[in-house]
């Protein structure tokens, strides 16, 4: 039987629309799933309950007295825990925040609200989202629905975990090196980096950067699309908006994979990807490769791509956090001080070249699109590890450059600010979920949303990539979790 919280978002947004399902009904379905799951998982660390029960039935009142209804009206959303929510406790993952309770709503939180989103707690991340391991000194870990002992990914691991254990419909989440995209693939859902400007942040202090993208993560494609039409906009505050129909992206027209041509790349040329994750890769490929008009070996020219964004990296950071550091220092996390200690002497002269390095590898990027719908590529440089190791200290058999270079496949992608879909796509041999990267032209997320919709159906046809989903039942029963 299928229960509330069981239902994608477009679901749950029809049924709502047709007065068939109650937002309150809604709601308490998928409270009585946090408290079933959330123990074994430690996705869901602030819970605002009594906050969504007053919007769940202003929400069902609205409905009722027939009043003009957002894109996400009634549906429970969990919101990232870096951005500010209004009376909701916002930590970003720091002791130095334990007890930090804002006064006002992030921009993103915002329009949620606005759209009729029912905010129903805050998903865990790790300290000011530094690294791709979800797992801070306040909460601890978020632990792989499929198997707890793995890491949920990261930094948006609470949103992943979230989705794909049917807590809520919809989680945001913000994406630097492989925020939304990495947590995605491990958990099993469907997450968009969009170009960097089409969902307006002011919380970048690096105003021109790509670092620091908000994304919409959900079920499915649909449901990703429904939010990313919610949240995107024009904001002056922020340096890369720009003009935008949000509008489109709830009209996805069909596409024939048979019309597709597609460019495939393991590494990009230069992301170290391990060998394991390669061979599951080329499994995938091979299943799809038959239903597109052509599927072709890429060489992505993408040299001196890991230096220059390790340091555009460091800069944002810097931009970010220099403050935190001159005062609290190694009170900080770990990750983060490294990174900011590693930038901090370098010169004028080696932020300019990485910049100019950034600008030769968007230039020569661009020529995939001439002959290619979307480039595909492993959403992550390995498998899901242990969330008790910080990070994959070898890679390939050789020394980690930095805890940042396990997710470089999807940090390249970053680096030329490119939009990229994260789709499940069945299972990798340890049973956790395996992700692909769809990787579109700039500024073309409704039609990478089209294609990324077709990839779906295509996925779904064959037992080997269909989306898994986590044993439920057995999470509900566990005695162990993230806290």
């Amino acid at each position: 039987m299928t229960r509330p919280c069981d239902l994608t978002a477009t679901e749950a947004q029809r049924l709502i629309l047709a007065r068939q399902l109650s937002p309150v009904d809604l709601l308490e379905s998928c409270i009585e799933q946090i408290e079933a799951i959330n123990p074994s998982v430690n996705a869901v660390v602030t819970k605002a309950y009594d906050q969504a029960r007053t919007a769940a039935q202003a929400a069902a009142s609205a409905v009722s007295d027939g009043k003009p209804l957002g894109l996400l009206h009634g549906l429970p959303v969990v919101i990232k825990d870096l951005n500010d929510t209004k009376d909701i406790r916002t930590t970003y993952g720091s002791p130095l925040y334990k007890d930090h309770v804002p006064d006002q709503d992030d921009p993103v939180v915002s329009r949620i609200r606005r759209q009729g989103g029912v905010i129903v707690g805050k998903t865990n991340t790790p300290e000011f989202g530094t690294g791709s391991n979800t797992i801070n000194r306040v909460f601890g870990p978020t632990c792989n629905p499929f198997d707890t002992t793995r890491t949920s990914g990261g930094s948006s691991g609470g949103a992943g975990v979230a989705l794909a254990t049917n807590m809520t419909p919809l989680a945001n989440g913000s994406d630097s090196g492989a925020s939304v995209r990495n947590p995605a693939a491990f958990c099993g859902v469907v997450g968009l980096r969009p170009t960097p400007g089409l969902v307006p942040s002011s919380r970048r202090a690096m105003g021109l950067s790509f670092n620091g993208v908000e994304g919409p993560l959900g079920r499915t494609v649909a449901d990703v699309a429904l939010f990313l039409a919610a949240i995107a906009d024009v904001d002056s505050r922020d340096m890369l908006s720009y003009p935008v129909d949000p509008s489109v992206f709830l009209s996805l027209k069909h596409v024939g994979t048979s019309t597709l041509r597609v460019a495939v790349s393991e590494d990009l040329g230069f992301a170290p990807v391990d060998q394991e994750v390669r061979k599951i890769f080329r499994q995938k490929i091979d299943i799809l490769k038959a239903s597109f008009a052509a599927c072709d070996d890429y060489n992505v020219e993408m040299e001196k791509a890991e230096s220059a964004y390790w340091h555009l990296r460091g800069l944002h950071l810097l931009a970010s956090h220099r403050d935190k550091y001159d005062k609290h220092g190694n009170d900080l996390d770990r990750n983060l001080v490294d990174n900011l200690e590693d930038v901090l002497p370098h010169s004028l002269a080696d932020a300019a070249a990485a910049l100019a390095d950034q600008t030769r590898i968007y230039q020569k990027f661009q020529r995939i699109f001439d002959n290619y719908d979307v480039l595909i590529t492993p959403a992550a440089n390995v498998l899901p590890f242990p969330h008790a190791i910080p990070y994959p200290k070898t890679l390939n058999g050789r020394p980690a450059r930095h805890y940042a270079e396990w997710f470089s496949i999807s940090y390249g992608i970053s680096l030329v600010g490119h939009p990229a879909l994260s789709l499940p796509a069945g299972l990798d041999t340890q049973g956790t979920p395996f992700g692909l990267q769809v990787v579109g032209p700039r500024f073309a997320e409704h039609r990478l949303l089209e294609i990324g919709q077709a990839l779906e159906s295509l996925l779904a046809r064959h037992t080997e990539t269909r989306r898994p989903v986590p044993n439920m039942v057995a999470l509900s029963s566990s005695d162990h979790g993230g806290q």
